[in-house]
């Protein structure tokens, strides 16, 4: 068997990518994550991409190594491999993760709860928004919470005070918080949530 040496970045990408397409059920993805490996099925075919570079275009059918995703430079005819939702998902916590953070405060504090972080749209566990997976996916896919309120049509108060309160978190305010009525028992898990999508550029 060969081993391939792979840089830590591009071994960190490969297995957030794989989390990614895993947890995305298919029927909800806004972009289709499984064509980052549709090499996979091409191996029914005897075509499959050589394991040094795994990425198969969906365009062509060109192979390319994973240091090329997201790089900056597109080396898909289509630019698939430079898709900016994709390059967000990859930093993002997978939609699954991001899915049950969002049910586990619904199912404490109540279907509105979540109003308080998304606005009057997020009562009713979230379907004036879509529901719980179109608010998850909008969170991994958004490259900035402009983004964010833009996919999910929200109004602009309520993006302001969404903002005030990821501000909050980036300044280390746990008050704000606990003025949403978030459990001290829950301050440890929300910050740490929110603070990663800070940390990806969300507040860009």
């Amino acid at each position: 068997m060969v081993r391939v040496a792979m840089a830590p970045h591009s071994l960190l990408l490969v297995i957030v990518v794989v989390a990614v397409c895993a947890a995305i059920p298919h029927v909800v993805m806004a972009i289709d994550l499984s064509r980052l490996y549709g090499h996979m099925s091409s191996k029914r075919n005897g075509d499959a991409c050589h394991p040094y570079e795994p990425f198969k275009c969906p365009g062509d059918g060109n192979c390319i190594s994973i240091q090329y995703l997201c790089d900056g430079a597109p080396d898909c005819p289509d630019g698939y491999d430079e898709d900016s939702r994709l390059c967000t998902a990859a930093k993002r916590p997978p939609v699954e993760e991001t899915g049950s953070f969002l049910k586990s405060l619904l199912a404490s504090h109540g279907p509105n709860y979540l109003e308080k972080l998304f606005g009057s749209k997020a009562r009713d566990a979230l379907k004036p928004l879509g529901g719980v997976d179109k608010v998850a996916i909008a969170l991994s896919e958004s490259q900035t919470i402009e983004d964010f309120g833009a996919a999910l049509h929200l109004m602009r108060s309520d993006l302001e005070h969404l903002r005030s309160v990821f501000m909050a978190v980036e300044n280390g305010d746990l008050g704000m918080l606990k003025s949403l009525g978030i459990k001290d028992s829950e301050l440890g898990d929300v910050k740490f949530f929110l603070e990663k999508l800070v940390n990806t550029g969300f507040l860009d």
